[in-house]
């Protein structure tokens, strides 16, 4: 049976200091809805709070970490098949997952958003199995031309490089 959530359980823990990762993790934890429809601020913020207490911070940050290792690899083509399969056992509905990522985001932005300590703690990541840098922050790229091999940063390992080259750049432009 789920209750609605008083102002004062609201409090128990401070949304806005949760990265987007968190409260994705959150929302997929809690009661919300698996369907889109339009939700209330209010309504995103107390799911945020359910699934926050519901795991506890710590494995909460351990989930979002994972989270966004894993987003970070995918969307560079990277993930491993133990990745993903450890991924797919935490969040096995997809869809749910895509939902309450959404849904933390426009927290984010449209309702409570974000203490300094939160925002500098945003891009953790780590990864729950083989990386394919193994740990080492460089990826070798093979090609069949030898002149055209390289090595590339590892998206998760190698963040603070990768971040500090394009704040460099962003200066430039």
């Amino acid at each position: 049976m789920t209750t609605a959530l008083t102002h004062s359980q609201k409090t128990a823990i401070d949304v806005t200091s949760l990265t987007g990762a968190e409260r994705a993790v959150a929302l997929y934890a809690s009661d919300m809805p698996n369907t889109r429809r339009h939700h209330t601020g209010e309504q995103i913020h107390d799911w945020i709070v359910q699934g926050a207490e519901r795991l506890g911070m710590t494995e909460l940050r351990t989930r979002a970490e994972r989270y966004h290792g894993w987003r970070l690899l995918n969307v560079n083509r990277l993930v491993t098949a133990q990745i993903q399969a450890r991924h797919e056992q935490r969040f096995p509905k997809a869809r749910r997952l895509l939902l309450a990522d959404q849904a933390g985001s426009g927290n984010v932005f449209c309702f409570d958003g974000m203490s300094d300590e939160a925002r500098a703690r945003n891009g953790a990541a780590t990864v729950d199995g083989d990386c394919p840098c193994h740990g080492t922050g460089g990826i070798a790229v093979r090609s069949a031309d030898p002149d055209a091999s390289c090595e590339i940063l590892c998206p998760v390992h190698s963040r603070a490089q990768i971040d500090a080259f394009h704040r460099a750049h962003r200066a430039e432009w």
